[in-house]
């Protein structure tokens, strides 16, 4: 009942024209420009081998969208490191993955560049696999010290007490790409610095941009 309440409150604040917006805090989008774009179409092509092994026919995965996808991370050696959903939110400034997975029931957040990199350009409904070079599989600025024995790096940042480590070695991930929408956010009745309402009202897909045939694998969208 308050769920359908708040729906209709929010329904009668946008037909007073009180602020639905795309990307609003706290899902401000930052622009990819030339330099950024070149350093990850260069690691994507130095340190990430794809293999697509089914096409999907929804949207892309890319640059300034909300990401889900199921995973199955596994080292070399065949020993599984994860395995179920995840969530991220690819251009987007600020810690909002971790601070969105904890209100999402059996979503992990996702930060490890070299699995986000390997999904751009899948659309959803595709398979890929996605062999990942140590230097993208362990990225982590956490200090040394703060590391577990015999781990490299956090491949999931903490999300309520659930941590996972990876040690730097190859890592190999199947991703199921389900969903890639831009995050819509209402805000009305500004107050001070803030407004009185400012929640997430939904994620719309989008059918721009389309697969490139003619492009690289490496290439960023």
């Amino acid at each position: 009942m308050l769920k359908r309440t708040l729906i209709l409150l929010v329904l009668a604040l946008i037909q007073f024209s009180l602020g639905c917006e795309q990307g609003v805090y706290p899902y401000n989008p930052v622009t990819l420009d030339n330099s950024a774009r070149e350093r990850l179409e260069r690691d994507k092509r130095e340190f990430i081998q794809i293999e697509d092994l089914k096409l999907g026919d929804g949207p892309l995965a890319v640059w300034g969208r909300r990401i889900k996808a199921d995973l199955e991370v596994r080292y070399a050696d065949g020993t599984v490191v994860y395995r179920g959903p995840i969530l991220d939110y690819v251009g987007f400034l600020g810690d909002v993955s971790i601070h969105n997975s904890g209100n999402e029931a059996g979503l992990l957040s996702l930060s490890q560049r070299g699995i986000v990199l390997g999904m751009n350009g899948m659309a959803v409904g595709g398979k890929r696999r996605i062999t990942i070079h140590p230097r993208l599989a362990c990225d982590s600025s956490t200090p040394d010290d703060e590391l577990p024995p015999n781990a490299g790096c956090l491949l999931i940042p903490e999300t309520r007490q659930q941590r996972i480590w990876v040690r730097k070695q190859p890592l190999i991930v199947e991703a199921v790409l389900t969903e890639s929408c831009l995050p819509v956010s209402f805000r009305a009745l500004k107050m001070g610095g803030g407004y009185a309402i400012d929640i997430i009202v939904g994620c719309r897909g989008l059918a721009e941009p389309g697969r490139d045939p003619t492009a690289p694998l490496w290439h960023i969208y």
